[in-house]
């Protein structure tokens, strides 16, 4: 069974006012393709409603560190009452967004990925023992590779809807 340890459990950023929702998209995609993750789409919902359209998506972007271990980002996007406005700029007007973003960001660390170590009892105990002795320096410094991964691409959310003064 794959060992999780998580870092990071759904901190939340909230913002409510105009964006661009095909830019912030695109934008935390290419911030987890640009550092070598591999993003996958778990889900996106999309329903209209009469005060604007609520979308819900979740990806997992996961990367190898080694045979042993890789490091999973979890994000939860939750928009609701979006609707479209026209944003006038110095030289022309932009279709842009206006709502409710919630986002949820979880990061961690699991090893044993591929579940070769739970085959049976002795492999479990061995296991035990290769993390705490053996694997553990590599551990706490992935811990702290998780850590700064996940704070990283929270920060540059909260940068992009230009939350980073709060």
């Amino acid at each position: 069974m794959v060992n999780v340890i998580t870092l990071l459990n759904d901190e939340r950023i909230q913002y409510d006012g105009p964006f661009d929702l095909g830019e912030f998209y695109k934008h935390a995609y290419n911030f987890l393709f640009w550092r070598k993750f591999d993003v996958t789409e778990k889900r996106y919902t999309e329903k209209n409603k009469s005060a604007g359209k609520e979308f819900k998506i979740e990806w997992e972007a996961s990367k190898f560190f080694d045979e042993y271990s890789r490091i999973v980002i979890k994000v939860r996007f939750e928009l609701y009452m979006i609707n479209d406005i026209e944003v006038k700029t110095d030289t022309k007007t932009k279709k842009m967004q206006k709502g409710e973003v919630n986002a949820y960001v979880t990061a961690e660390l699991q090893t044993d990925r591929q579940d070769y170590w739970a085959q049976n009892v002795f492999f479990s105990f061995m296991r035990g023992f290769y993390d705490r002795y053996i694997y553990r320096s590599s551990i706490e410094r992935l811990k702290g590779e998780v850590w700064k991964n996940g704070w990283d691409f929270f920060n540059e959310l909260k940068a992009f809807l230009q939350l980073y003064r709060y």
